[in-house]
């Protein structure tokens, strides 16, 4: 900020301005080393607390959305307590740990999900950990994207570091604490809502109504009157059991829940009934102030959130404290802390899905009005689908997923700066922190007796883990100036980290309820499962980093650490990690000093080399259980009949020499600021290649395992990042500010394994994503149209044909994504605002596949009746088409083939925006009100919904959707209260 002068009075007001020819940044980088902006020879962003804090978001990975290059953000949903990963400069690991390495106040913490759905499609979508993080708590993140900024952090930091600093107390509280207080509501609706067509009723075929079909082919309506079979109009079963009933026809569900089953025919509003205004509310409280060599900062939060479905929601406590005490000029000492609560009620998605049953339900339908079971019996669920389904209002109020986490992690340190007789410019620092990252989840999966016909009795299942991470960093730092004037400078950093990991699992499963309303493993007559896992993981690493500086314009540094890694095979777990970095600041070249266009410019260039282990080493044996085959109609029983135990070797072998995922890294930019640093601009180029990747391959049989683990496959990644900054206006009263930032990443796979072609990595049984040898990476694989080989549609009988075999559909990155933050002030009024354009990239959206399927769209409308002749070619004749058939056979067997179900996912978001009013001061109070919205303005190309709803968390999941729970916008005030 600007330094400012003012007159002396007896209230002073200071608005604060940004001061665009600030140059000499400091930054925190590995291991916690402040340095300066310019003397970094690799690319490094960050964000400010007001950068993150101004939308009522309760999600880190929300918060950051649209802001920096090189990083994305995928959220799954807009549930609360929703997955998401954040991925620097692309996904390139094949097994899904794509994930940074997050590091809080000089701590590195875990922030993957407990459990991840694997390449499943069922179940609840689990929360990342990042939810522990409180956005109110940080006051800068700094996002180290190559692998010479994040190399000193070794094994783990592969793909890059997040660096979170959170809030301290401000220096200039000398004579009492500040206390902030800062609350914030916000409700949420579905960002794209899902307009189902309001013409045509249930029903396989426009003659005949269907009560109990999924799809909505049926007759209009307004024709339900007429039906043959149910209609109030005709003569049938109900009319001759009941009397005729003009206007009206029967509907045996409303019968079934004991209502009087004639109705007359009007249109529901299901999806808006059932999706709901959620809400949110935000409260934090903090009190910080620096006083005689003490610094502190303490705080409470706590983020209450109702979500859009019925019966989901989360509630997460925290609390924070961060103390710095300077003892003496030699020692120091301090610790941070954190603690989290954090409990989730959460809807299961995809083929567990209860939104399934909301987009498909017939507009004719009362979905809510009609009740879920039968008059005295919940197990007798009433529903327009068959018994396989749920109703969804049903499962709001018998079944429930939940999660619940107690976290605490934080660290203390000690330092000691001894001093010494060598002159002003040398500084010799000893530092020992020593931190704790404990955390305990509890899961539980509960379905009530009748939840659907496969499961009539009901089940539970329990499970969870509990792990105790330990961190230990010793570092010393010397620091000094040489030479005439002290043109020369020198850092040397030196150090050992020790990281230990215990994890434990369990899963408790059971099943067949004794009676309905008590649905715990104690009522349960059938506890199927009962398991207990443990695992350890070590790393030991020794690291080094040598910086020289020449005449404050050239930087060089050099740095390397040797790994020792637990999780890798005996005489495979020590791996060494280079880079090397070089700055170089030409405008202090005699004849650019003083420019008035380019004030400042550097250009930059490395080298990186850094692996990633990974957790792949399971060497364990367990009970199998297997089928009779031939020899008999039952399986095989273990322990024995004997009643001996028998076990059998994990079905994995590993290489003998298996060795970490190896990642080289070369980056070279450009920095400039123009005018004054009135506006700054950045590019970055980067080429990542990525060898021995970890997979596994098909092995024989023959030697008693399936796969082998092994190193295999080649990867390289090309990426492109640019920002420009502008203070387009600054005065006194008003300031104008326009950051764009610019991202493209090109992947693509090199080679796999010898005769393997390619890899699944998500998806379902088809479509799926693969790693494909010689192609972009990640593609979608399936069934795609049947063509000629000029690109005609080859027909058969007048229909669409799939391809026998997979084919690629398209590549899941966007040709590229650009952020846009527009801001100002007007004296007290202030105006904060983010845009987010993605170009390009495909998706499998199979909730648009399977409603168009059922004729439930809109874009059906014009296919439920009468016939047509297709464009294209009739595969028998090799002649173009001439066969007529019905619209709906033809669009019926359209979106039966997957190649349907893609789409493209460019989109133009207005991300968020903040108006904020800061009040005149009163008295002690400075008081500021704010009103915020998120994405509440989308123009995309896939219809009906947010391209940004995924299937979950697990390795490719982003790029597959099937009836998640959409997006939401969110609309919001708040009000923080300074003293």
């Amino acid at each position: 900020m600007q330094s400012q002068e003012v007159k002396v009075k007896p209230i002073v007001n200071v608005v604060l301005k940004s001061d665009a020819e600030q140059l000499d940044e400091v930054v925190v980088t590995a291991m916690g080393i402040k340095r300066d902006r310019k003397a970094l020879g690799y690319a490094a962003q960050d964000l400010k607390s007001d950068q993150l804090n101004k939308s009522g978001t309760t999600s880190l990975a929300n918060a950051i959305q649209g802001k920096l290059t090189g990083v994305e953000v995928r959220q799954s949903s807009g549930a609360p307590g929703a997955s998401s990963q954040i991925i620097i400069r692309g996904a390139r690991s094949f097994d899904g740990n794509n994930q940074p390495l997050y590091v809080i106040d000089g701590m590195p913490i875990n922030t993957s999900a407990d459990f991840d759905t694997g390449s499943s499609v069922t179940g609840a979508n689990y929360a990342d950990r990042s939810i522990d993080i409180n956005p109110e708590d940080i006051e800068t993140i700094n996002v180290l994207k190559g692998q010479a900024a994040s190399a000193l952090y070794g094994i783990r930091a592969s793909n890059g570091v997040i660096v979170i600093t959170t809030k301290r107390g401000s220096k200039n509280n000398l004579n009492k604490p500040s206390v902030t207080i800062s609350t914030n509501m916000s409700a949420q609706r579905v960002s794209r809502k899902f307009e189902r067509q309001t013409v045509y009723a249930q029903g396989d075929k426009i003659s005949a109504y269907n009560p109990s079909s999924s799809s909505t082919w049926g007759p209009k309506i307004t024709d339900l009157a007429n039906d043959p079979v149910y209609g109030g109009n005709t003569d049938n079963q109900y009319t001759a059991e009941f009397g005729k009933h003009e206007g009206q026809y029967y509907n045996t569900q409303r019968a079934k829940a004991g209502l009087d089953g004639w109705t007359t025919p009007q249109i529901y509003d299901n999806v808006g009934d059932f999706l709901g205004t959620g809400f949110t509310e935000n409260t934090n409280v903090n009190i910080s102030q620096s006083l005689n060599g003490v610094n502190y900062s303490f705080g409470l939060n706590n983020s209450y959130q109702n979500g859009i479905i019925p019966s989901t929601g989360m509630n997460r406590w925290g609390a924070r404290g961060l103390v710095d005490w300077k003892i003496n000029e030699e020692w120091n000492t301090g610790f941070s802390a954190n603690y989290s609560s954090t409990k989730i009620t959460s809807a299961p998605g995809a083929n567990d899905g209860i939104m399934n049953v909301v987009y498909s339900a017939p507009a004719e339908y009362d979905l809510k009005g009609i009740p879920t079971h039968a008059p005295g019996d919940i197990t007798n669920q009433v529903l327009f689908r068959s018994t396989s389904f749920v109703n969804p209002y049903w499962w709001a109020d018998h079944n429930e997923y939940l999660q619940h986490t107690n976290r605490v992690f934080g660290n203390a340190y000690l330092e000691y700066q001894p001093k010494l007789n060598w002159g002003d410019g040398f500084t010799l620092k000893f530092r020992e922190q020593a931190g704790l990252d404990i955390w305990t989840s509890n899961y539980a999966d509960v379905k009530e007796m009748g939840t659907t016909s496969a499961l009539l009795g009901g089940e539970i299942e329990n499970y969870g883990s509990q792990h105790n991470v330990f961190n230990n960093l010793f570092t010393i730092n010397f620091d000094g100036r040489f030479g005439n004037e002290d043109e020369w400078g020198l850092n040397i950093i030196l150090g050992n980290e020790f990281n230990d990991e215990n994890i434990r699992t369990w899963d408790y499963y059971a099943s067949n309820f004794n009676f309905p309303g008590f649905p715990t493993i104690g009522n349960a007559t059938n506890l199927a499962s009962a398991n207990e896992y443990t695992r350890r993981e070590r790393t030991v690493g020794f690291f080094g980093s040598v910086s020289a500086s020449w005449k404050d314009q050239l930087y060089l540094t050099v740095t390397g650490r040797n790994d020792y890694v637990s999780t890798m095979p005996r005489g495979s777990r020590s791996f060494f990690y280079p880079s090397v970095s070089l700055g170089w600041e030409f405008t202090k070249l005699p004849f650019l000093e003083g420019n008035s266009v380019i004030n400042y410019g550097k250009l930059r260039g490395s080298f990186a080399q850094v692996g990633q282990a990974g957790t792949y080493y399971n060497n364990f044996y367990y009970t199998p259980s297997y089928g009779g085959g031939f020899l008999a109609y039952t399986p095989v029983s273990y322990p024995l009949p004997s009643g001996v135990s028998s076990y059998v070797p994990y079905y994995v072998v590993y290489d003998e020499n298996l060795k970490p995922q190896n990642t080289v890294n070369y980056e070279a930019g450009i920095d400039l600021h123009l005018f004054n640093s009135r506006i700054k601009m950045e590019y970055t180029y980067s080429l990542q290649n990525v060898k021995d990747q970890i997979f596994s391959v098909p092995t024989d049989g023959a030697i008693g395992y399936q796969y082998m683990m092994t190193n295999a496959g080649k990867m390289r990644t090309h990426a492109h990042e640019f920002s420009i900054n502008a203070a387009i206006l600054q005065s006194k009263d008003y300031d104008l500010n326009l950051g764009i930032n610019f991202t493209r990443i090109l992947n693509k796979v090199i080679e796999l394994a010898p005769g393997v072609e390619s890899i699944m990595l998500g998806g379902f049984v088809e479509p799926q994503v693969r790693a494909q040898a010689g192609c972009t990476y990640p593609n979608i694989y399936g069934a795609a149209f049947k063509r000629d080989s000029e690109g005609n549609m080859l027909l058969l009988n007048g229909l669409p044909q799939a391809t026998g075999d997979s084919q690629n559909l398209g590549n899941c990155s966007p040709d590229f994504t650009t952020g846009i933050t527009f801001g100002g002030r007007y004296k007290r009024l202030s105006l904060a605002t983010t845009w987010s354009w993605q170009q390009g990239g495909k998706m499998y959206h199979g909730t648009n596949m399977t409603l168009n399927y059922f004729g439930a769209t809109k874009e059906s409308l014009p296919y439920h009746e009468g016939t047509m002749v297709a464009e294209g070619i009739d595969e028998a004749t090799g002649e173009k088409n001439t066969v007529e058939v019905s619209k709906q056979a033809y669009y019926q067997e359209y979106y039966n083939i997957s190649e349907s179900g893609i789409y493209d996912t460019s989109f133009v978001k207005l991300r968020d925006v903040t108006l904020t009013y800061q009040l005149p001061k009163m008295g002690i109070f400075d008081i500021s009100v704010y009103g915020f919205a998120r994405n509440i303005l989308i123009w995309a190309n896939l219809p009906n919904f947010d391209p940004e709803s995924s299937q979950g968390n697990n390795n490719m999941s982003g790029y597959f959707e099937r009836f998640s729970v959409p997006n939401t916008s969110s609309f919001g005030g708040g009000l923080t209260i300074k003293f």
